[in-house]
């Protein structure tokens, strides 16, 4: 070789050398300011140099080069920062390939690497996908930390909440029944021991296992106690043990297990947190419309109350606004003095902040209107209904819904005072707004219709009552629905109706109470003690 060639080739070598070098060099510097801008959280950016540490690195060091293969996996977690989920699997995807042609198949980066990307697709819900991986997962755990390990055992738990997110609970079943035994060696006494068996209470749930569930749900509650877990993280599990009680027909062990559960929500959210208001609101309907205790739902509006004031004040117009729910049910518990404490200081909170002719203001003034009416304060009572029209007429309209409800409230106080002429012409009045504001299939309308059944019923003209309480019920049925209380009341105050209109209506009386009382078992009535008394007036009727 001629000494020409031999400084060329020599140049070829070195030029080929400081190229590769300088192709490693900028996948290092890539690299370091993709983990740099990784650090920072600044996905994007890093996605950008990770790209061209990628794209320089396959030239210069090549695809299973430990250095690669690190850029390859914080590309991916990258778009996994970003919630790219597609992105970041099609690169943990390709982890996994490079992974497996560096040797590295049976290794705890294998499966790490396939248990994110069976994760990720279960978020997509690509659940054949997710099965595959997590069956990939499972194998490369055995030979690697043993089935006996808590990797597997983590990843087991994983797999099985797959199926059960499908509602596969039959093989849900069989996948937390060989996951016990691990979770109770691997996992006793942490959070996610307890999750399992709060899991496995779904499966029998599922299964429609209704008092297996019920047992698993209180080990799954007394394991989270026993754990430092938040108690945010499962106070769910005290609602669903209630709700499961309350199914199985266990009334008061379910009220004591509704009041746990307000009371592990107050540990973990606070009163001042929006969530505890709306349920103890939420319990108090529930108390009142489907297990039949006026008290507790008294008491829970009392928690509203307590919340209320400590999140706004006691002068704040949410606190008003529940002082008035309160001696609303007050009156129907008689307890009238307590319902104008808290009237009176409702009134005073709306007059303070400037709200008194407010729809709300005015409502109060109706509900102390009723307490006078208790109370024989005759006089007070009618000026107090008479000033709510008035208010609403000037400060509202007549076409606002306070309006027909100030009339109908001072045509009940008339009827009960045998004033029928001016109850008459209160809800005529009432009649003509509510037709002209909201049209007579509304229920506004209806509301003054049934004034008018009762004004009927007062002057014992039982025919016209019972053509009036027949419409009150097919604008109720319209508006509410036919298995709602407020429909199934007025079929059950038309069988009253009935009852009262001789020995000719009595056939008609039976047969409405029936109607009745099959549309209160509908919405879960059966026990109630409107239902009992209906059944107390068949007995009379059949006594006769």
């Amino acid at each position: 070789m001629t000494k020409y060639n031999q400084l060329l080739l020599s140049s070829i070598i070195l030029f080929l050398s400081i190229n590769f070098n300088c192709g490693a060099q900028n996948f290092t510097t890539y690299f370091a300011d993709g983990k740099a801008a990784y650090d920072q959280q600044n996905f994007n950016k890093a996605i950008q140099f990770f790209q061209k540490a990628r794209l320089q690195g396959k030239e210069t060091i090549g695809d299973t080069h430990p250095d690669y293969i690190l850029d390859i996996e914080y590309l991916a977690k990258s778009y996994q920062g970003l919630k790219d989920l597609g992105n970041a699997n099609i690169y943990y995807m390709s982890l996994e390939k490079l992974l497996q042609k560096s040797g590295n198949t049976v290794s705890k980066k294998m499966g790490d690497t396939q248990e994110v990307i069976a994760s990720n697709s279960v978020i997509m819900k690509n659940y054949a996908q997710a099965d595959v991986y997590f069956q990939k997962t499972l194998n490369t755990r055995e030979k690697t930390e043993g089935k006996d390990s808590k990797e597997y055992t983590l990843s087991l738990h994983k797999y099985s909440q797959l199926y059960l997110k499908g509602r596969k609970y039959k093989e849900a079943e069989g996948m937390y029944r060989q996951l016990e035994p691990l979770a109770e060696k691997n996992l006793k006494g942490t959070a996610d021991q307890a999750k399992i068996l709060a899991e496995q209470a779904e499966v029998y749930l599922g299964l429609k296992r209704v008092d297996e569930a019920s047992i698993q749900l209180s080990i799954s509650i007394s394991a989270y106690e026993k754990t430092t877990a938040p108690k945010s993280s499962y106070v769910h599990l005290y609602l669903q043990e209630a709700s499961l009680l309350e199914k199985a027909g266990k009334r008061q062990e379910a009220i004591t297990a509704y009041y746990k559960y307000v009371e592990v929500l107050e540990s973990a959210f606070g009163i001042k947190n929006k969530k505890y208001t709306a349920e103890v609101e939420r319990l108090a309907i529930h108390f009142d419309e489907k297990l039949h205790s006026p008290m507790d739902s008294y008491n829970m509006i009392n928690k509203k109350l307590a919340a209320n004031i400590a999140t706004y004040s006691d002068n704040s117009l949410q606190a008003a606004v529940t002082y008035i729910e309160l001696a609303e049910m007050e009156i129907e518990q008689n307890k009238i003095p307590l319902a104008e404490e808290h009237t009176v200081k409702a009134m005073e909170i709306y007059a303070e902040l400037g709200k008194a002719n407010s729809p709300d203001g005015i409502a109060a003034s109706i509900t102390l209107a009723r307490v006078h009416s208790i109370l024989k304060k005759n006089t007070e009572a009618e000026a107090m209904y008479k000033k709510a029209i008035a208010d609403t007429e000037k400060y509202l309209s007549t076409e606002h819904t306070t309006y027909g409800k100030s009339l109908d409230s001072l045509a009940f106080f008339f009827i009960e005072h045998k004033r029928f002429e001016e109850a008459e012409k209160t809800i005529e009045k009432g009649l003509t707004a509510r037709q002209k504001s909201v049209g007579k299939q509304h229920i506004d309308y209806g509301n003054s219709l049934y004034s008018l059944s009762k004004l009927y019923t007062a002057q014992d003209s039982l025919e016209k009552a019972e053509k009036t309480l027949i419409n009150v019920a097919k604008v109720r049925e319209a508006y509410y629905g036919a298995l709602t209380v407020e429909h199934a009341t007025c079929i059950k105050e038309l069988g009253d109706l009935y009852k009262g209109m001789g020995e000719e209506q009595q056939v008609k009386a039976l047969k409405t109470y029936r109607r009745a009382i099959h549309l209160f078992e509908g919405i879960g009535y059966k026990e109630s003690a409107i239902v009992k008394e209906i059944y107390n007036s068949i007995d009379e009727i059949n006594a006769r």
